[in-house]
């Protein structure tokens, strides 16, 4: 009985070590804006495009987009949250978490950006 106690002990402190990575790896993957979906849709679309990364399905009442940037495929969903607030969440479709969350940043720090000029054009 000792022995399946350390074994269990063992295991689950090598498992939490994963839901941690697991969990960072979600903070980094989801992010609140203040602009509406609808806004915040199209401006991820146009996001994606100049950055290259092909669009490979799309389906904006569901606020879902499919693409792939080199081998690897990614979904991103936009999300009403109120009338003026949206949140994305951009994650592999392959739910391997594993690959870092260069991408993820990479199209949020754009999409801050395009926030910036879509309140200038409604102020």
């Amino acid at each position: 009985m000792k022995k399946f106690f350390i074994i269990f002990v063992f295991f689950f402190i090598l498992t939490a070590g994963n839901f941690s990575k697991a969990a960072s790896y979600l903070d980094d993957s989801i992010k609140n804006f203040g602009v509406s979906a609808d806004n915040m849709y199209l401006t991820a679309l146009s996001v994606l495009n100049s950055l290259n990364y092909e669009i490979i399905e799309m389906q904006s009442a569901s606020g879902y987009i499919l693409f792939r940037t080199g081998a690897k495929d990614y979904i991103m969903t936009v999300t009403a949250l109120s009338p003026v607030t949206s949140n994305i969440k951009i994650l592999p479709a392959n739910s391997i978490y594993s690959t870092g969350s260069t991408v993820q940043k990479t199209i949020f720090d754009e999409l801050e950006l395009n926030k910036l000029n879509i309140l200038k054009k409604q102020g």
